[in-house]
């Protein structure tokens, strides 16, 4: 529930609990104190009082001489505080009194001979033997007031009072000062801070002190200045990067129309050619024109290969639940392998909410080199599927000719190709597209192959959207 509080409550909080628990130490710790202390001063005074006392009247009943008696008996009642005197022989006779108003009718006569003063009716009685040269002549109590002693405390509890309650409405007040001095900066700072959510520019925090606070609403506004110019360039950046897309939309415009079109000028001439010649047409010409011909081919794959390649990153791609079994089953029948090539579908493919156009590409252009560089009498190409965090590994493993270690990541350059154009014809852009489209999903593209024993690429694409598993 704290955690709910704003800052500058906390702090209020912490600071008048804090203050209440200190106002509440002094008023009931300092007059008790101060009580205790002046109990301890009177028993030391009132003992002090008894022995001279005792000494007295000891002397005066000793001696016979009871006017000794009666002058003890005046000095000691000249404090105001002794209210009570009585000199008892050992018989139980009365041989001096003296009892304020108030105090005639307390009887003495049952308080035990202690050391410890009894308390009747707010006076302190203390009673002791009367000796003189070690003998016993009769008992002594002296009672003491503590009206006054209460009359000064219940004075000074009233002061510590007032000044409790004024050190607990002055510290409040102190708490409130201080609260809005440490939690004004940071008020400011979430204002901005909510006020840059919000999609507000060109706004700072207002600082008014040189505290930690106020120097992290420093650093916030050179955070946000170093943010402005950033967001700038980017603004800038991303507008020379819609230039130079828009030129390269542009460029890819030209390379798929106005080159294009003179290549199949070209195919058309040489077939017309071929016609017009007829049978005056040597054999090895006509080899040259088909060899014209596929290099027309070539180039125009080439061309298509650029295109898709340039493409990736750049197109928006709808995202869609994609069903990967029955994706593969159209991609397979779409490529048509020949019979001598048996295509596996392994259990476990996922639905998967994804870019499909990209999925379906990196798909095609595995497996068309599956079967493209398949040297066996029975071609099997397997795919498989696999759960990583975050991630489905798929598989696509054949038994084709295979690429040796020392090629593995030239494969990937774009335009590469481990056999010659004329022994198999290839672009060798189909890898360079796999890898982009991958790495432009977040994923990795792996390879195992030795030479003559197949080979198995990998790839990882984000689990986007998990639906079911085929089962």
């Amino acid at each position: 529930m704290l955690n709910n509080l704003s800052i500058r409550t906390k702090i209020i909080l912490g600071q008048t609990m804090l203050i209440a628990m200190v106002s509440l130490f002094i008023y009931s710790y300092y007059p008790r104190q101060q009580e205790r202390a002046a109990m301890k001063a009177i028993d030391s005074k009132i003992q002090s009082v008894i022995n001279m006392f005792a000494i007295g009247v000891g002397i005066g009943m000793g001696e016979t001489d009871f006017v000794a008696v009666s002058e003890a008996l005046e000095w000691a009642h000249q404090d105001s505080a002794i209210v009570y005197i009585t000199v008892l022989d050992t018989t139980g006779n009365s041989i001096a009194s003296f009892s304020a108003p108030g105090n005639e009718k307390i009887d003495v006569s049952k308080l035990p001979l202690s050391e410890k003063p009894v308390e009747i009716n707010g006076t302190l009685f203390y009673k002791t033997e009367i000796v003189y040269q070690k003998s016993t002549f009769g008992m002594l109590t002296i009672g003491y007031s503590l009206t006054q002693l209460r009359n000064t405390i219940g004075r000074l509890k009233r002061t510590t009072l007032y000044f409790s309650l004024g050190l607990f409405i002055s510290g409040v007040i102190f708490s409130f000062v201080v609260s809005n001095m440490i939690s004004g900066n940071i008020h400011e700072l979430d204002a901005t801070v909510k006020t840059i959510s919000s999609g507000a520019e060109n706004v700072r925090v207002a600082v008014n002190s040189n505290d930690e606070v106020g120097k992290l609403g420093r650093a916030f506004n050179d955070m946000l200045e170093r943010l402005e110019h950033s967001r700038k360039d980017l603004v800038r950046h991303s507008e020379q990067l819609k230039k130079q897309n828009d030129e390269l939309n542009q460029f890819s415009y030209v390379v798929s129309h106005d080159l294009k079109a003179p290549l199949r000028a070209i195919f058309k001439l040489s077939e017309w050619i071929e016609e017009d010649m007829g049978e005056s047409m040597s054999e090895e010409s006509k080899k040259n024109m088909q060899i014209l011909r596929g290099r027309v081919f070539r180039l125009e794959a080439l061309i298509n290969g650029l295109l898709q390649y340039s493409r990736i990153g750049r197109i928006n791609v709808p995202t869609e639940p994609v069903d990967v079994h029955g994706m593969l089953k159209d991609t397979i029948d779409l490529l048509n392998p020949p019979a001598h090539v048996q295509v596996t579908i392994q259990k476990g493919m996922p639905v998967l909410n994804t870019k499909k156009y990209l999925l379906q590409q990196v798909f095609i252009n595995l497996l068309s080199n599956a079967i493209k560089y398949n040297d066996k009498e029975q071609g099997l190409i397997s795919i498989s599927s696999s759960k990583i965090p975050g991630f489905y590994r798929f598989t696509v493993e054949d038994n084709g000719v295979g690429i040796a270690p020392a090629y593995h990541q030239k494969v990937f350059d774009i335009f590469q190709t481990l056999q010659s154009r004329d022994t198999v014809e290839g672009t060798g852009v189909g890898l360079s597209i796999i890898k982009k489209s991958v790495e432009d999903m977040g994923g990795i593209v792996t390879l195992q192959s030795e030479e003559n024993k197949g080979a198995a690429f990998s790839f990882t694409w984000p689990v986007a959207c998990l639906k079911k598993v085929q089962s």
